[in-house]
């Protein structure tokens, strides 16, 4: 369950109506609360989380939030007495997302390329060259764990999707960036084994970051059609799975170190596989994003930013807002 806090200026009063109206009408939302005060009015509504990106997108339609007023999206984990939620159908609910705004924070907040990103990939990257090196799955796992490198992944097919072209640039500008440090890394790392044990051989773990295969891209399909409904429904427990399942920073790292082992085929077979995972998670993720009918809705710069009542000038007066039942013809 969610509620949804909807700041608006008292004049002109068609704002209220005409949003009062709206959730009436189109969104048939049967209760809500009026609270009025000496310049701005604040309506609350509580309703299904998957019918909050359709209640945003009415209310976007009329002006709220573009235009005029305020919205605040709280997430009620419990209420006392416990609300019963409608019951929603299978199709509906298949369809059904978190707001865009609360994707696109989601998105934004794991492809920002701040020092903390850099320090993880190249975290991420050392566990994985070692892992490699040493022939530990285990070591191998924990570096995908970490990795931050399905933050820009993500990012750029939201902004295909979302025709924010900025955000498509900053997703490859993340993952060019990810992906060099990643194989300059294993450059390093290789040497370093050299150094240390005079002429190492290719692992087992290396051998299997090759070319890909059918099962491999199936693999990539499964992941990117699961991170796709994670983002879009709130689900974040699944990522760490995911992480797993997907093979990103072990190829990109085994790209430099099966280089300074002499061994390019199989560096370019990393490379090819890395690129098809990539690929196949952008894709697929697009498509959940169709799935999910994410539509941008219009930005503007209201001239009114939000309230500017002070607390002694709030009225006291509540009025509860019903839904009258239709005459009977």
């Amino acid at each position: 369950m969610s509620q949804l806090q909807i700041t608006l200026p008292n004049e002109p009063k068609s704002h209220i109506e005409s949003l009062i109206k709206a959730l009436n009408e189109k969104l048939n939302i049967k209760n809500m609360i009026l609270l009025e005060g000496k310049n701005n009015s604040l309506v609350i509504i509580r309703c299904n989380k998957i019918k909050v990106a359709r209640v945003l997108e009415v209310i976007n339609e009329i002006g709220v939030g573009t235009e005029f007023g305020i919205i605040d999206i709280l997430n009620l984990d419990v209420t006392i007495p416990e609300l019963k939620e409608e019951k929603i159908d299978v199709s509906d609910e298949i369809a059904s997302r978190v707001s865009i705004e609360e994707i696109e924070s989601t998105l934004k907040e794991g492809m920002e390329l701040n020092s903390n990103y850099y320090i993880f990939i190249t975290i991420a990257a050392l566990i994985a060259g070692a892992g490699l090196i040493l022939n530990s799955t285990a070591i191998i796992i924990g570096a995908m764990i970490i990795s931050p490198l399905m933050g820009p992944i993500l990012g750029v097919s939201y902004g295909m999707i979302s025709k924010n072209y900025i955000l498509v640039k900053k997703g490859i500008l993340g993952q060019l960036l990810g992906i060099l440090i990643a194989i300059g890394i294993g450059i390093v790392l290789a040497s370093l084994a050299f150094l240390i044990y005079g002429s190492p051989s290719v692992t087992h773990e290396m051998q299997n970051r090759n070319f890909p295969t059918v099962f491999d891209l199936i693999v990539s399909i499964g992941a990117g059609l699961a991170v796709g409904f994670a983002i879009t429904g709130r689900i974040q427990s699944s990522l760490v799975g995911i992480a797993i399942a997907v093979s990103l920073m072990p190829p990109a790292v085994n790209i430099g170190v099966t280089l300074i082992y002499g061994n390019a085929l199989l560096s370019f077979g990393s490379f090819i596989l890395l690129m098809s995972n990539i690929l196949a998670i952008n894709l697929t993720a697009l498509l959940i994003f169709k799935i999910k009918k994410i539509k941008i809705l219009k930005k503007t710069y209201p001239f009114w930013k939000g309230p500017e009542e002070r607390a002694d000038e709030i009225s006291l007066g509540v009025r509860l807002i019903r839904k009258k039942p239709r005459k009977a013809n």
